[in-house]
């Protein structure tokens, strides 16, 4: 077998659930840190994840399928978004239990995960026969060394991440036990994986094939292990395909429609790893990374701008580093049997994130299937960052047992060498911007750490001695991490800070209150209103799927590609200097925005304030700030109308009472707009229920007429009148439309994306259709 660790191990169970325990043990101290300093994992684990967790909550606790979320960017496709968590079965699990969340479970749900990765890195240890110390130091990079406590805020990539080790395992014990269990339990945790739909995910997954071709080639005799667990492999393979085909496709289909089709490699190259970052490695603050940060980035250095201190941090500490480079490379214990692929998949991964700074990612980018739909090299760290954590096991495990290896002047000096110049990097370039005395100082302070680790290992030459020394270097490498990466700048703020979407108190509360008392008031009346939130920081920007307003923005870089070009072209909302206002939007009051229904406006800023705004538009001061200030708007369609409809009304744009859809800008638009006469006063629509998949409508109408209803047009929605399906068409470029004849009908559009019409049409990429055959419009 090609990994040392899968070894058929006698050693007794109880020492098993000491070394779990003890893994336990430092998990809740390092979760304990967050807790006692009232901080949860701060931004996109809360604006994002945490409120798309929330909309995931609220509707399935109402019995309804959390598939389209129409608080979002004026509707969205949750289904096929992988930072919704429709897909992920811990979360589906606990929101249908689970009547009021915190941010604070949130979190431990989250850390939970990583904790299981640490128990799987450490039953590897425990079946390798590695001390419990090595075991520990091992489970413990892994859990908070590196990307994982850099970018613990980056939840879909922590989950996916904190599953590898559990499929690792699993995967070992399928092939060496010709386990079908296993081979269950590993394509659904493998499967687990790639549904984080990211491109860490993808690495992961290349990674776990990687080590399923290791195993058979290094096999004896290959085409007879093969041929002894075809069956096994198959059964992962259709398992996992299982799993993963329909959100593949969903999210396919997502992608081609979106407003991120694709990257290009020069965007990709500006989320390198600039190579002075590596000496982050064992010197956590060389870059005031925990303090004021003046490293690689967007503000001093354009080639790798898109990347923060987050995704540059590495930190693992002295003592790991020490041992890896001593025991591992120098000594060359990284090339025994079964550490190979993990030395390998360390250099691949250490290759990619450095990015443009190799031909390597290049090449990957070219030729690697999958790669060229992400930017980011350095999300490479995550993979990095495991490959070390098993190597890192395996150096400290050689110590205790054999103790130090030959000098060995050659490979010492290279080592030597190479971590010199990385860390003399670091420090030149801190000199840029006027920091070489604290970057020296912080290499002072590794240094004595090191040099005392050094004098440490050197010291015990017996056997019980080392396995106290190891101990002794593993209580420091955990002590390391504990101080440095956990509740740290990077990776924890005060609660307070996102209180909003929890228990809004203060200002916060009597604007929400006051919002939700009109948009009741709204409902009652039968009008749905929408609204936009503008400036007021990050808690804000998806507090609307937290609270159930329908709002036409939102935090998200991924979304339906025509509605963000038409409406706030690549804008965040956080801030309101964001808000650019493009020709097809260009006010508050265009006839995009009361098409769409824009009625209130939540700002952090008085209206007349904005920035890029010309002229503000007429509006109602419902709530004078500061700090928030609450308008509503004039003039909003209704959400739902009836137009005078024929096969020949097909030029130009949609008129609407409050003026026509002519203004915008189909330059940017690669479908045509439909032409309808203005609606007939005797027509009558009325909502009667309105659910995140669902909205059914009464029609009342002297003559045949098209339905709009100003939702988003989007694959997978389907439309039916009087129990009966009908074509969908689509209206003005965004909206959902169907034909219905004279007289009283009841009208219904679902969310149907599972249907085989449109996985067919994800496969064929046939979904950006525009208007059915009976409005005798062809599409483009």
């Amino acid at each position: 077998m090609n990994f040392s660790f899968i070894t058929r191990c006698r050693e007794p169970a109880s020492r098993l659930a000491i070394l779990i325990g003890l893994v336990t043990t430092v998990w809740l101290g390092a979760v304990s840190r967050w807790i006692i300093r009232d901080a949860v994992v701060p931004w996109d684990s809360k604006n994002q994840f945490y409120a798309f967790f929330r909309f995931l909550n609220a509707t399935l606790r109402a019995g309804e399928w959390p598939f389209w979320n129409p608080y979002h960017y004026g509707g969205h496709p949750s289904v096929a978004d992988p930072q919704s968590l429709v897909f992920a079965p811990v979360f589906v699990a606990w929101g249908m239990l689970d009547p009021a969340p915190t941010m604070r479970a949130f979190d431990l749900v989250i850390f939970a995960h990583l904790l299981a990765g640490g128990i799987a890195i450490a039953i590897m240890g425990w079946r390798a026969r590695w001390p419990i110390p090595a075991s520990v130091l091992a489970a413990t990079l892994f859990m908070f060394g590196g990307a994982a406590s850099g970018r613990l805020q980056h939840s879909g990539i922590i989950l996916s991440y904190s599953l590898l080790p559990v499929a690792l395992l699993l995967l070992q014990l399928a092939l060496e036990r010709r386990s079908f269990s296993s081979a269950i339990g590993f394509a659904i945790t493998a499967a687990g994986i790639a549904l984080g739909r990211n491109q860490t995910a993808l690495l992961l997954c290349l990674f776990l094939v990687a080590a399923a071709l290791a195993e058979i080639m290094s096999s004896p005799q290959p085409m007879r292990f093969l041929r002894e667990r075809s069956t096994v492999l198959m059964t992962m393979t259709l398992a996992g395909g299982a799993l993963l085909i329909i959100p593949m496709l969903l999210t396919l289909q997502f992608a081609q429609l979106s407003n991120r089709p694709a990257e290009s490699l020069d965007d990709a190259l500006r989320g390198s790893l600039y190579p002075a970052n590596l000496a982050t490695l064992m010197v956590a603050n060389i870059f005031g990374t925990h303090g004021h940060y003046w490293g690689p980035g967007a503000t001093t250095l354009t080639e790798v701008a898109l990347t923060d201190d987050s995704e540059n941090y590495l930190f693992f500490g002295v003592v790991p580093i020490l041992l890896l480079l001593w025991f591992g490379i120098v000594g060359g214990g990284v090339w025994r049997r079964g550490r190979r692929l993990m030395m390998c998949t360390l250099a691949v991964a250490c290759l990619f994130m450095l990015g443009r700074y190799t031909p390597f990612y290049e090449l990957a980018f070219r030729f690697v299937p999958g790669i060229d739909l992400f930017r980011r090299p350095a999300d490479a760290s995550f993979l990095f960052g495991i490959a070390l954590a098993l190597l890192v096991g395996h150096s400290l495990a050689d110590y205790v047992r054999d103790g130090p290896p030959p000098f060995r002047p050659l490979m010492s000096g290279l080592a030597a060498s190479a971590l010199t110049a990385v860390v003399g990097s670091a420090v030149v370039f801190s000199a840029r911007t006027g920091h070489a005395l604290d970057a020296i100082r912080e290499t002072a302070i590794a240094s004595a750490v090191l040099l005392v680790a050094v004098l440490i290992l050197l010291s015990a030459r017996r056997r019980p001695v080392r396995m106290v020394a190891a101990t002794l270097l593993a209580l420091v490498g955990v002590a390391e991490l504990l101080w440095w990466n956990t509740a740290s700048r990077l990776n924890a703020e005060s609660h307070s800070n996102y209180a909003v979407l929890e228990t809004p108190t203060g200002a916060e509360a009597d604007a929400i209150a006051s919002l939700e008392n009109a948009i009741a008031a709204d409902h009652q009346r039968g009008a749905r209103p929408r609204v936009e939130v503008l400036g007021l920081g990050g808690a804000w920007q998806n507090l609307a799927m937290v609270r159930g307003w329908e709002a036409i923005n939102g935090y998200n870089p991924l979304r339906i590609g025509l509605y963000d070009r038409l409406v706030s072209p690549g804008e965040e909302n956080w801030g309101a200097f964001h808000r650019q206002f493009p020709p097809s939007f260009d006010n508050y009051d265009s006839a995009l925005a009361r098409a769409l229904g824009l009625t209130y406006l939540v700002m952090g800023q008085p209206l007349d304030k904005l920035p890029n705004l010309k002229a503000p538009p007429a509006a109602e001061l419902l709530l004078p700030g500061p700090p928030i200030w609450i308008y509503r708007l004039a003039g909003a369609m209704p959400r739902a109308v009836i137009y005078r409809w024929s096969a020949s009304d097909a030029a130009g744009a949609m008129p609407s009472r409050s003026g026509n859809l002519s203004s915008i800008d189909t330059s940017t638009a690669d479908d045509r707009l439909i032409s309808l006469p203005p609606s007939e006063d005797s027509a009558v629509v009325k909502i009667e229920s309105y659910r995140p998949d669902r909205v059914e409508l009464v029609t009342t109408s002297a003559a045949a007429g098209l339905l709009v209803l100003h939702d988003l047009y989007y694959p997978g929605w389907i439309a039916e009148v009087d129990g009966r399906p009908a074509p969908m068409l689509r209206a003005a470029l965004l909206f959902r439309s169907v034909v219905v004849p004279a007289g009283r009908h009841r009208v219904a559009f679902r969310f149907r994306p599972f249907t085989l019409s449109n996985l067919g049409a994800a496969v064929t990429g046939s979904g950006r259709r525009d208007i059915a055959a009976k409005a005798n419009v062809a599409p483009d």
